[in-house]
């Protein structure tokens, strides 16, 4: 018998069309592609190193959010996060590995702050029909739950735009290291539009439940 996905939180916003009843779950397994669609249609075209690497899928499909993480731990086998040695077939796509491998070398996380693990981000997506109600903010409170319940001492994730970045302050996450855009494009050989003035790299404690 198949394991019933957790729910981690159930909450109310209003917008425009009135009012919603969301939760925050685990993904259930029957709804893959569900979240494959929104990380494609949405997170792959709007993020910003996508953006700048002029990826441009196209699929259809239609959900709420999905937020992704990973508990990454001190004795696991290293994972190999050299992107631009991978073989690629456009240009597109090796301008993307070129920027991801740039903004990986930039700060360790788990040697900086001599973490044993870690709650690891791997991507926050919003369907832009319901952005601005909250709900991304309510996505990194529940990474910081998560912590709480799995005992691990710290979450966090490069925040590229500037929503995340302001989700993220409201939640109480804090900035443990920046780069400048501009000096990051520089370095990247590409030119990031519509950004703030620094991608930032923060971090948060577990909830005090």
């Amino acid at each position: 018998m198949s394991q019933t996905p957790r729910v981690w939180r159930k909450f109310t916003v209003k917008s425009k069309d009135g009012e919603l009843k969301l939760r925050i779950q685990d993904m259930p397994s029957d709804r893959l592609d569900d979240l494959n669609d929104i990380f494609l249609k949405y997170f792959v075209t709007e993020e910003t190193s996508h953006k700048a690497a002029d990826e441009d899928p196209e699929v259809v499909g239609e959900i709420i959010g999905a937020s992704m993480t990973i508990v990454v731990k001190k004795d696991d086998p290293e994972e190999d996060m050299n992107f631009t040695d991978k073989k690629t077939k456009t240009k597109e796509v090796a301008a993307l590995f070129a920027i991801i491998d740039i903004l990986f070398s930039k700060y360790d996380v788990m040697k900086d702050l001599n973490l044993d693990s870690f709650l690891d981000d791997r991507g926050v997506v919003i369907n832009p029909k319901y952005r601005g109600l909250g709900i991304a903010q309510m996505f990194f409170n529940v990474r910081r739950q998560i912590c709480h319940n799995l005992g691990i001492p710290l979450t966090g994730a490069w925040m590229t735009s500037a929503g995340s970045q302001k989700a993220a302050a409201r939640d109480g996450w804090e900035t443990v290291f920046e780069i400048p855009y501009e000096e990051f494009g520089k370095e990247a050989g590409v030119v990031f539009e519509d950004v703030p003035p620094s991608c930032k790299f923060m971090t948060a404690k577990p909830l005090s439940i």
